[in-house]
């Protein structure tokens, strides 16, 4: 128990309370951006999956009537539009099932922090107050990854529609599509990911995840659990 002052003990209480309520909005506030990346994420892998169907389709009827082979309709921009096409329905894929916020207090902190008594019953808010600000910092994190990858999703569709576009004009033009016009999607795509905030947002996210460090503990961790003898000398 804490002996404290009336006021000092009123006034901790009243910043322990403010720090909760404020805290718990926020948590609020995340898991509903959360939410939205996901529908939004699932809304495009389905689309997708969509066109990627009917292009599919339209291929093989396409081949089947002999109006064309399959030399005829894959070029580099076909090619690439498929790839794209992929990457983006993967990308949506991830977004959609890599989500895992935290949006309460967990067990543990209701026994150790809540239960116990180790604390006056006003001042147990103190406690679910600095749960609920690490639950904030997850959540941020999570946010940051999934933002990153929700704007390559989109990133990856737009390109797979701009190369299904010049790939059906390069297949019925007579003349072809200059090679030159890469040169403006490259620039496009700088321009896009400058407007959709891609390089903003990877260096948040790199920041906040640490990516190097996390790939070198998984290697670490995963050379613990290999049997002895087998790590490679290299490795030791």
């Amino acid at each position: 128990m804490i002996d404290l002052p009336d006021s000092e003990y009123e006034e901790r209480v009243e910043r322990a309370r403010l720090a909760r309520e404020e805290a718990r909005a926020t948590i609020t506030e995340q898991t509903s951006t959360l939410s939205d990346i996901d529908e939004k994420a699932i809304q495009i892998f389905r689309i997708n999956t969509v066109i990627a169907s009917i292009l599919v389709t339209g291929v093989s009827i396409v081949v089947s009537s002999d109006s064309a082979t399959y030399t005829d309709l894959i070029s580099g921009y076909t090619t690439a539009s498929a790839l794209f096409l992929f990457t983006s329905i993967l990308l949506a894929a991830i977004t959609y099932t890599a989500t895992a916020e935290r949006i309460g207090i967990n067990a543990a902190t209701i026994g150790e922090s809540i239960l116990n008594q180790q604390y006056d019953y006003d001042l147990v808010e103190e406690q679910i107050a600095l749960e609920y600000g690490k639950m904030i910092q997850k959540n941020y994190e999570k946010n940051a990854s999934n933002v990153l990858l929700f704007t390559l999703t989109l990133i990856t569709t737009v390109g797979a529609v701009c190369y299904l576009a010049i790939g059906l004009v390069d297949i019925y033009s007579t003349s072809g599509v200059s090679p030159a016009l890469n040169v403006v999607i490259f620039l496009f795509f700088a321009v896009f990911g400058k407007l959709s905030g891609l390089y903003g947002t990877t260096a948040r996210w790199w920041k906040l995840t640490d990516p190097d460090e996390r790939l070198q503990t998984w290697i670490a961790d995963w050379i613990e659990k290999l049997p002895v003898g087998s790590v490679p000398k290299v490795l030791e």
